[in-house]
């Protein structure tokens, strides 16, 4: 499976990811599956997603602070209206997301869940692209 990137803009469809709920291109791996969402304390809504294939474990959780559609702009401060983006791998350790862009196209998360797309660059230069979430839901 791989995201699909129409045009130069990401776009939140159904088929965005393959049909999985959350879909990136990490530097030029592409990673995808299944993601879930939560709203843990302090204001923010959670997309999670995870792979435990074999011995490897790796994660992201994406954290937007706020709770309508929006462009919001990824910082390492979580505070109203940002994005916080973290990947973490049992073989590299975490990397913070230290800027870029999350936009929500959908926000409806007691229902169709949150969908969107997101660009990020880390702390270590890892560029991540074609970044989307379709239909995240609790």
């Amino acid at each position: 499976m791989s995201c699909e990137k129409k045009e130069d803009t990401p776009e939140s469809s159904g088929t965005a990811c393959n049909d999985a709920a959350f879909c990136m291109d990490y530097g030029t791996v592409n990673k995808s599956g299944n993601a879930t969402l939560s709203e843990p304390p302090g204001g923010r809504y959670r997309i999670y997603w995870e792979n435990t294939s074999g011995s490897t474990f790796e994660q992201v959780e994406l954290d937007i602070y706020a709770s309508a559609t929006g462009s919001y702009s990824v910082d390492t401060n979580a505070t109203a209206d940002k994005a916080v983006f973290q990947y973490f791998s049992n073989t590299s350790g975490t990397n913070n997301g230290v800027s870029g862009t999350v936009n929500v196209t959908q926000f409806d998360p007691n229902g169709n869940g949150l969908s969107g797309d997101f660009m990020v660059t880390t702390q270590n230069g890892t560029k991540v692209t074609n970044g989307h979430f379709v239909n995240v839901k609790k």
